[in-house]
């Protein structure tokens, strides 16, 4: 069993690591990297959200087998593009069907308030990405982390940004389970994943902020392996 996990918008798959403790040797994380992060830091950035989908389905496809069961784990942007790489799988039937679809930390709608007239500033970007949290506070005000890690942010900012949510009105009878907390998004929004995933969506709590998961691996790890052995995985 694969699980392949969508990072979040700046991140990286080293973000699921804390999970594989509580998932080896059952489920196999596979933590993939968006063109430009980390590892692929020297590939260029996706100049729409339609190139980040077919890269990710590429990524995915190839690890995938034509037989053995995998899911689908993604994480605020990665909770996007999880969902718009399971309505790939379901318009190509390339590959068999993910067993679960695991959607963390996003609704399928916008989070960011976004001002026209400060969208594409540095302090913008900077503010956005304090305000979700996750940074520690020695990097906040750390001019060699932004030369690094500013260009990455903004890229993935402006692929949100430009992103029609209106793509998300299609139905599957996948399963699915969405983690959040109350905290950080509105639960309205995420009760919207059950307009896409009609055959079961279920949603759970947690305390947190937008990173919850750094605090409840353990809690987010049973329930993964929960719910992929109630669907005879």
């Amino acid at each position: 069993m694969r699980l392949f996990c969508f990072p979040f918008i700046g991140g990286s798959g080293s973000f699921f690591s804390g999970l594989e403790p509580y998932l080896w040797p059952d489920i196999e994380l596979v933590k993939l990297e968006y063109a430009g992060h980390m590892a692929r830091r020297h590939e260029a950035f996706y100049r729409n959200f339609d190139e980040l989908v077919f890269d990710m389905y590429d990524q995915m496809k190839a690890g995938a087998g034509q037989e053995e069961p995998y899911a689908l784990l993604g994480y605020s942007m990665g909770a996007i593009a999880a969902a718009e790489v399971t309505k790939l799988i379901l318009a190509r039937k390339e590959v068999t069907l993910p067993a679960h679809v695991f959607l963390a930390s996003h609704g399928p709608c916008p989070i960011l308030v976004v001002q026209e007239h400060d969208a594409d500033t540095d302090e913008a970007v900077k503010r956005w990405t304090v305000r979700f949290g996750g940074l520690p506070e020695k990097l906040v005000n750390s001019a060699a982390f932004w030369r690094v890690y500013l260009p990455i942010y903004r890229a993935d900012y402006e692929l949100m940004m430009g992103y029609d949510f209106g793509r998300l009105e299609y139905e599957t009878r996948i399963p699915a389970t969405v983690l959040f907390s109350p905290a950080d998004i509105p639960r309205k929004n995420v009760e919207k994943w059950r307009r896409v995933f009609v055959g079961g969506c279920d949603i759970l709590e947690f305390e947190g902020g937008h990173f919850f998961l750094r605090e409840h691996e353990r809690e987010a790890a049973d329930t993964i392996k929960e719910r992929l052995t109630e669907h005879d995985i």
